[in-house]
């Protein structure tokens, strides 16, 4: 287990290093919209421990409660909304479930079933298909990241886009077949 979380954790690093990277190659600023702090402040995570060369286990878990902590009371101040918040938990769920020490193997089972779900609804990969590899379930991290950043990048499109697509469907504007 040591081993993965050793591999996970430089994975991980890697990912969120070429995520946080703009076209000009220069770090994207901070947003002051909480969704945006709190992606920053867990990509952040990954890339302070990287650069000292700090981290470990209990920093990563220490890192997390204290996310969730954060992102529990923006919830609650209605700071994020309720789908930036279960998948931001999901993506925190999963970090945690693959620090977790477990030499006799007790959860093996949960933190298997729960990477390979997270990695299939991120990837879309076949169950059976080694879905719960550690490179596998960086790159649905990293996914996972990258559609929440999306999802808050467009989350003031989104009406107009719905109203374009409702008028676009609305069988009561369709011109009569004939």
């Amino acid at each position: 287990m040591a081993k993965k979380f050793v591999l996970y954790f430089s994975l991980f690093i890697f990912v969120a290093g070429l995520w946080a990277i703009d076209d000009a190659g220069i770090t994207q600023n901070s947003k002051s919209d909480s969704g945006n702090v709190l992606l920053e402040r867990l990509i952040g995570m990954f890339q302070t421990m990287a650069a000292t060369g700090s981290g470990g286990r209990d920093k990563v878990n220490s890192e997390l409660e204290a996310t969730m902590a954060e992102t529990k009371k923006a919830f609650s101040e209605n700071k994020i909304d309720p789908y930036f918040f279960r998948h931001f938990h999901r993506i925190l769920l999963v970090i945690k479930l693959t620090i977790v020490e477990d030499q006799q193997g007790i959860l093996g089972p949960l933190i298997e079933r729960e990477a390979e779900e997270f990695a299939s609804d991120m990837m879309g990969a076949q169950k059976g298909r080694e879905t719960s590899s550690i490179g596998v379930l960086a790159e649905a991290l990293q996914e996972g990241i990258l559609n929440l950043q999306l999802y808050l990048d467009t989350k003031d499109q989104r009406q107009k886009l719905m109203e374009e697509w409702e008028k676009k469907f609305d069988p009561m504007k369709k011109k009569p077949i004939k």
